[in-house]
């Protein structure tokens, strides 16, 4: 066994129970830090330098990212079985992935890639099954593909350089994807992504169909036939003035025209 694989092993399996059980957010991508540009230097040989450069620039421009959509004093819902718990897993399944080096093959790679790659499965486990926020899930799924990558690291021979500048910008579009997620969840109220209280918690909205019960309804016109009531009836343009005359009806009298008079 090589000391220095074992020793960058042990930090990012120490990076990633850090992941999954701390509560504070900057802890968590911490965690993710440690485990982004640990795990591809657990090879033999190692990479080239220029992917080595690539590898951590993606790295860190993935956490980057997923701090922007993080900014405020946030909160995950952390482990529940707390982080001894998950170390004491973790370092269970790296013991079973170093003795199952090759999967009943010949490996190429180190064994420690392979035990680094259990420890990351049994540790994004958690966060995938019993996860409530949208951070704890993003986390799990991000260990679940890096543990794929060490388990292939440890059968195989070392990536290439093609390989990994694809890994490199898998990372960076990974890192995006989970600052999406978490700003979308933000937006709607926080991370939380699956209610406590179930459907019958959320607030029921009233159909637009219907008119709200604190709208008083209109009266009912009748469909009867339609009644008019006789009322005063307008004289048409250049009619004579009525002029009511005692208590009798009133009657319509014509001005008497008077003569012209002679200036004479």
């Amino acid at each position: 066994m090589n000391p220095a694989l074992a020793a960058i092993a042990a930090v990012t399996i120490a990076g990633a129970v850090l992941a999954v059980s701390a509560r504070d957010v900057q802890a968590t991508l911490l965690g993710l830090m440690v485990v982004l540009l640990g795990a591809p230097l657990i090879a033999d040989p190692w990479p080239d330098p220029l992917s080595i450069l690539v590898r951590i620039a993606a790295a860190l421009l993935a956490v980057r990212l997923i701090a922007i959509g993080l900014r405020g004093g946030l909160a995950t819902g952390g482990t529940r079985i707390g982080w001894p718990a998950e170390a004491l897993l973790a370092g269970a399944a790296a013991v079973i992935g170093y003795g199952s080096h090759g999967l009943g093959a010949a490996a190429f790679g180190p064994a420690v890639a392979q035990a680094t790659g259990f420890a990351l499965i049994v540790l994004a486990a958690a966060p995938l099954v019993a996860g409530r926020d949208a951070l704890r899930i993003s986390v799990g799924a991000l260990l679940l593909l890096v543990a794929a990558s060490s388990i292939r690291g440890g059968l195989d021979p070392t990536p290439g350089q093609a390989e990994q500048l694809v890994g490199s910008i898998l990372t960076i579009a990974i890192g995006g994807a989970i600052a999406v997620i978490t700003l979308a969840a933000r937006a709607a109220g926080g991370l939380d992504a699956i209610d406590e209280g179930g459907r019958d918690a959320l607030p029921r909205r009233v159909p637009d169909a219907h008119r709200p019960p604190d709208r008083p309804e209109r009266p009912v016109r009748p469909t009867g036939p339609r009644q008019t009531q006789a009322g005063p009836k307008c004289a048409p343009a250049g009619a004579p003035r009525a002029v009511e005359s005692g208590g009798g009806p009133s009657r319509a009298k014509r001005r008497p025209v008077r003569p012209p008079e002679d200036g004479s």
